[in-house]
């Protein structure tokens, strides 16, 4: 017998000679023996060692075997109980079959039985190892992949999910184990997730796949390539599903950022000779209308017109001017400066904006270091603060409260100033704090879209970082981070 289909076995018999002869008979065919003469030694054995039989004389010291079937095969799950006696009827044999014995040898051993019954072991015990590795290489496989991977009933409700799937999506196992696959897919894309189902349900079609969103626990939508395969018993009946979910949003978000790169280097073509263009003729045209308003001197009504025109160029030549400046590369003039001093004069730019249109707003500051110095551009971080007051004077509206929080933090190893701008307004909305700082993204009606993308610009220029999140207690917050020296 080889070695790959030797057995570990224990022998339990109470006659020495029998015990020698079996002893005997099995290590000359290679199998590791283990011989003990009672059921007590029987049991205290099996839970020391993993056998994979169990050959047991009936009639034992201690007792009858049937006595002991039930201890055996609990310490023993895996062993093949395999009992031996001169002395055998139907119903002892109904018996012990009931109470966990596998076979059933009469006295004296037939040699050749006995080697069949043992190779038929030696066969079932490689089939199991055969199978628990092959388990364990799906199981390995499943839980360590790079995709995200599930089982699901036909009916499309998840079965199992591995790491990867549950990380993309944002949920515990819990959560989705037992919920229907299309609880979690956008509703824009669930049509075509239930025919790619209903597909492998009514066809002979193996496998199939479709480009599906899903909706991670936070809200936002998560682009994969999702394949499907329906796997079928041997008759024909479905089984499972087996889904892979390759995530392509980094991909999708990187093709469009190359797209939005190319649209804005088109447009920064465009605008900066536009500007250039436009910026004398609106020169000339603020000069005619000076002109017009002293002849008019005497006509309120009109001055009033001639005022509302001026006002509505010099808008003009603001939005041609944000758009060219984002377009523009960014060149700061770095210097030491107090951010509170920074934020302060935007803060009164912005007020005496909005003071025309009646708007009361009121800014507090929680100052929980008393060093906010940066080598920063002054005049680039008082724009980041105009864009972000604006857009909370804009979501909070009248009586709105701003308040601005500094303290230390790091960033990188280095010494760092952390800034928290929060308002007392709706705050954001899933969509509105993923993409807020994406250009030309906008809310409002009037305006670029441009104002959060400049501000994301110049806080990376400078070397930090921004981020927009719910405030503690409703509200928007926009949170800066900059280092405090150049590195």
């Amino acid at each position: 017998m080889t070695a790959e289909a030797s057995l570990k076995i224990l022998v339990v018999e109470d006659d020495v000679d029998t015990q020698a002869n079996l002893r005997d008979l099995l290590e000359l065919d290679g199998h590791q023996i283990c011989a003990v003469g009672s059921l007590q030694e029987a049991i205290q054995r099996t839970g020391e060692q993993g056998f994979d039989a169990i050959l047991l004389d009936r009639r034992l010291p201690d007792g009858m075997v049937e006595s002991a079937l039930t201890e055996l095969r609990r310490r023993a799950p895996q062993a093949v109980l395999m009992i031996v006696t001169a002395f055998a009827d139907l119903q002892s044999v109904i018996a012990a079959l009931r109470d966990g014995a596998d076979e059933y040898l009469l006295k004296p051993i037939d040699a050749d039985v006995l080697r069949a019954s043992l190779a038929r072991v030696a066969r079932q015990k490689r089939t199991d190892e055969a199978l628990r590795i092959s388990e364990e290489q799906f199981r390995s496989a499943f839980e360590n992949a790079p995709v995200g991977m599930a089982l699901a009933s036909p009916e499309g409700r998840w079965l199992r999910c591995n790491s990867t799937l549950t990380s993309m999506l944002g949920y515990t196992p819990e959560q989705l184990v037992g919920s229907p696959w299309l609880a979690v897919v956008h509703p824009e894309d669930q049509s075509a997730a239930a025919a790619l189902l209903q597909s492998l349900r009514q066809s002979q079609s193996k496998a199939g796949w479709a480009g599906i969103r899903y909706l991670h626990a936070d809200g936002s939508p998560v682009w994969t390539l999702t394949s499907m395969a329906l796997v079928r018993d041997a008759a024909g009946q479905p089984l499972h599903l087996l889904l892979q979910a390759q995530n392509t949003t980094e991909l999708r978000e990187a093709q469009q950022a190359a797209m939005q790169a190319e649209r804005l280097a088109a447009i920064g073509q465009m605008v900066a000779g536009l500007a250039h263009e436009s910026r004398n003729a609106l020169q000339r045209s603020q000069a005619c209308l000076e002109l017009l308003e002293l002849e008019l001197a005497d006509r309120p009504q009109a001055r009033e017109l001639v005022a509302r025109i001026q006002r509505a160029q010099e808008h003009l030549h603001h939005l041609y001017e944000e758009v060219r400046n984002y377009a523009a590369p960014i060149q700061l003039q770095r210097s030491n400066r107090a951010l509170d001093r920074l934020w302060r004069e935007s803060w009164s730019d912005v007020l005496a904006a909005k003071a025309a249109q009646g708007n009361a707003a009121v800014l507090r500051e929680e100052l929980e270091t008393s060093d906010v110095h940066c080598q920063v551009d002054a005049l680039a971080l008082e724009q980041v603060f105009r864009n972000i007051f604006e857009n909370a004077l804009a979501a909070a509206g009248n009586g709105a409260t701003v308040t601005v929080r500094a303290s230390e933090d790091r960033l990188a190893g280095r010494p760092a100033v952390r800034l928290s701008i929060r308002d007392n307004g709706p705050g954001f909305t899933p969509e509105q704090q993923r993409r807020i700082f994406e250009p030309f993204f906008t809310t409002k009606s009037q305006g670029t879209g441009l104002g959060m993308a400049i501000a994301k610009r110049i806080v990376e220029a400078h070397g930090g970082r921004i981020s927009a999140q719910q405030a503690p207690g409703g509200g928007a917050e926009i949170v800066i981070v900059l280092p405090k020296s150049l590195p």
